[in-house]
């Protein structure tokens, strides 16, 4: 535990996940002093590289950028992270609707009418996104009618197939990570706007959101970010109370430290933001946004074998499921390493469902639906290993904040809007790739900005 000390810093940040650290790093940069407070022992938040072998990292949180993504390609390059494709060589494994296993020629064969229906729904959603504000959703100009149904409702009033509504619903969990019955139709075309089309985002493979990944894992770029203030960061330190005046705030940590400061910036997802308290209390429009805005729900579980054995049979490594329990896949191969390695996903109610599960249980039913799809060898890995994020003490979830029917045209101008020395960051308050790593990068770099112009002022 963080050892109990006082210290004055410019602007205090809660939270050292890419937005904290980018946001430290800007006020920084800027000739100002940071201090930034992280529960953890470890400094990343939804990032989490572990090694099941030596030289073989896997990403147990976020791993991917997208083409689209310069901020994170201009960090990694700055920070001397070097980056390598996603590997999608081969086809993909289907099973859907009783169709029972079909690789992907056979399966856009079989089913070509129904992905054209899809491909309309796609070009519609395109349609309109492109009328949402992203830095203020509840101002388009339908989004009362938008944001009073469900994105799941929505779908179900297009008329598709069977097949084309499973796959709808299969690649948008894959984004959101929860049902669509949860999350309103606004905050799915909101989601849209923010990544700027559905090719960007709804690809059957790994698509233009997940194009590419980091050599050394992930986990390079928040360590090496925390290298660059490494005398500004203080770990095992999570804020209970933050105090707050107009031009000075007091933050109070576990363990008895306490951070002064001019400024604040809180990283964090909403609804933790919410569990800090908060003197005076913060506005109620602001606390009913945190009651609504809950974490997502992810898994990821990978199987370690001595070879990717899958692609001798020009398979990709990707499957597509609707019988699951993982309702897709990825080859997760290290460039220069013999291992084989897949990483099957589980989200929403799968998460919820199979998470709660003992590992073995667990392990036992994803091992038979890789062998559905990819053979007997797929029941013979070498190491197996996955995590759940809703049980880790300072995530409570991945991989974003969603809001459901009402929240954005009754709460969302409080999301990102100061409060007095108060200011907001995190992936969740960006209007570019929100609940991505890029988005992060744009929101801590936003917050800072604004901290420093008003301390300037």
């Amino acid at each position: 535990m963080a050892t109990a000390a006082t210290h004055e810093a410019d602007v205090v940040i809660v939270g050292a996940g890419i937005s904290g650290l980018i946001a430290a790093r800007t006020v920084l940069a800027a000739g100002l002093t940071p201090l930034v407070l992280e529960a953890d022992q470890r400094v990343g938040g939804r990032i989490l590289t572990e090694e099941v072998a030596p030289g073989l990292p896997v990403e147990l949180g976020a791993q991917w950028i997208g083409d689209t993504h310069h901020r994170m390609f201009a960090l990694a390059e700055e920070l001397g992270v070097q980056t390598y494709p996603q590997y999608d060589q081969g086809e993909t494994s289907y099973q859907l609707v009783g169709s029972g296993v079909l690789r992907e020629n056979e399966f856009h064969a079989r089913f070509r009418g129904e992905l054209a229906e899809l491909e309309k729904v796609f070009r519609l959603l395109d349609e309109l996104a492109a009328e949402v504000p992203p830095d203020a959703p509840w101002r388009a100009p339908r989004a009362a009618e938008w944001d009073a149904i469900t994105a799941g409702a929505w779908y179900d009033g297009q008329g598709l197939s069977p097949v084309a509504r499973t796959l709808l619903e299969i690649c948008t969990v894959g984004i959101l990570a929860v049902p669509t019955v949860e999350v309103s139709f606004l905050h799915l075309l909101f989601t849209i706007q923010t990544c700027g089309v559905t090719s960007e985002l709804f690809a059957e493979s790994e698509g233009g959101a997940q194009t590419t990944r980091f050599v050394g894992g992930t986990g390079e770029i928040p360590n090496r970010l925390a290298a660059l203030i490494a005398d500004h960061l203080v770990l095992d330190a999570p804020v209970l109370l933050i105090e707050h005046g107009p031009d000075r705030v007091s933050v109070h940590c576990r363990g008895g430290v306490v951070a002064h400061g001019r400024r604040v910036i809180v990283t964090l997802s909403p609804t933790l933001a919410g569990r800090i308290m908060y003197d005076p209390p913060l506005p109620g429009v602001r606390d009913q946004l945190t009651q609504r805005t809950p974490n997502a729900s992810a898994m990821k579980a990978f199987f370690v074998y001595d070879e990717p054995f899958w692609r001798a049979d020009g398979l990709n490594g990707q499957l597509i499921s609707d019988v699951g329990p993982a309702r897709m896949s990825n080859d997760t191969c290290i460039p220069g390493d013999d291992h084989g390695v897949i990483l099957l996903f589980l989200e929403g109610e799968q998460a919820r469902t199979y998470g709660r599960l003992p590992t073995d249980e667990r392990r036992a039913a994803l091992t038979a639906e890789l062998v559905r799809h990819f053979g007997d060898r797929a029941a013979r890995p070498e190491f197996y290993v996955d995590g759940e994020w809703a049980d880790r003490q300072w995530t409570r979830g991945c991989y974003n904040a969603n809001c459901g029917p009402l929240v954005w045209t009754s709460y969302g101008s409080a999301l990102s809007a100061p409060i007095g020395a108060i200011h907001w960051a995190g992936t969740d308050t960006a209007t570019h790739w929100s609940a991505y790593m890029e988005g992060a990068v744009e929101a801590g770099e936003r917050a800072a900005q604004a901290v420093i112009a008003e301390l300037a002022g």
